[in-house]
């Protein structure tokens, strides 16, 4: 079906004659796209993964951590350098992260989430920034689930859920 140049002519012209509304639809689009997202970080304050971190204690049932303060905060700060960056995370990004915390046991991970703490994070970009009411303050475990992919998180949360023995 060959489409001829006066219906081209008709559709450069709808769009050069309305540009004001699609450009306003566009826009309310976005915004409501940050709200949303920024409603959704409010409500997930009290979520399965804020929960779950705010529980973790160190367990006698498992070997423990080998970890020095300072080992721990370096973890927890490279893992803050690795999801800090804008939209989920890339490839690379993704394996330095799981590199990171492969060989971590359980209590290994409670204590770098402890020195990780309550940190700024922008659900909508990805983007860790001080804590403000755009970037609440979330856990660990709330940044790994919004940042690696879902295989990615499932093999990372081998290591956060308390293993059972």
């Amino acid at each position: 079906m060959a489409v001829s140049t006066a219906s081209l002519a008709k559709e450069k012209d709808f769009i050069k004659n309305n540009w004001k509304p699609i450009l306003g639809i566009g826009a309310t689009i976005g915004v409501t796209y940050v709200v949303w997202n920024i409603y959704k970080d409010f409500k997930a304050t009290g979520d399965q993964s804020n929960t779950r971190e705010n529980n973790l204690s160190e367990d006698n049932r498992f070997p423990p951590s080998t970890l020095t303060e300072v080992e721990a905060l370096n973890i927890a700060n490279r893992l803050q350098d690795a999801m800090g960056t804008f939209g989920k995370a890339n490839t690379e990004e993704a394996k330095r992260i799981k590199l990171l915390l492969t060989d971590l046991n359980y209590n290994d991970y409670v204590k770098v989430s402890r020195s990780f703490g309550q940190r700024g994070y922008v659900t909508v970009t990805g983007i860790s920034k001080d804590s403000d009411i755009l970037a609440p303050a979330k856990n660990l475990s709330y940044w790994l689930s919004k940042e690696l992919n879902d295989q990615d998180y499932a093999q990372i949360e081998k290591i956060i859920v308390k293993p059972s023995k």
